[in-house]
């Protein structure tokens, strides 16, 4: 068969007949290729218009990502500061009460020894030791 073929294109190329361009390809089939290449055209240039709306809403959605990743680290140094804010705060009011239970430690200490004064002066407030 190959040699049969193989003769053929040497006879049809010494006699100036053109050569199909592809072995098997016939009048016909280059009538379908041409009846069918604007339907894959038509396909492929929808398949590519739908890559680039793909590609458009991935780009929305990375931007839309980043913009709640920025926000988040936002929100997170907001509650940071907070929270540092809090724990000062926090400091303050043990060692405001550490004070004051001092203050009433050397105030029930004075009044055990006698000292009238100590005996009725209020008791110490944490407040007043902020």
């Amino acid at each position: 068969m190959k040699t049969r073929l193989i003769l053929l294109i040497a006879a049809a190329s010494t006699l100036g007949l053109a050569a199909p361009a592809v072995a098997g390809e016939t009048p016909a089939a280059v009538a379908a290729d041409a009846q069918e290449k604007p339907v894959t055209q038509a396909l492929n240039n929808s398949v590519a218009a739908n890559v680039q709306t793909t590609d458009a809403i991935n780009a929305a959605n990375q931007n839309q990502y980043e913009l709640d990743r920025a926000a988040y680290r936002a929100a997170t140094a907001v509650r940071r500061e907070k929270m540092a804010i809090d724990d000062e705060a926090y400091a303050r009011q043990q060692a405001a009460y550490a004070d004051a239970m001092a203050a009433w430690r050397i105030q029930t200490d004075d009044c055990k020894r006698g000292h009238q004064k100590a005996c009725n002066a209020p008791t110490p407030v944490p407040a007043d030791f902020y």
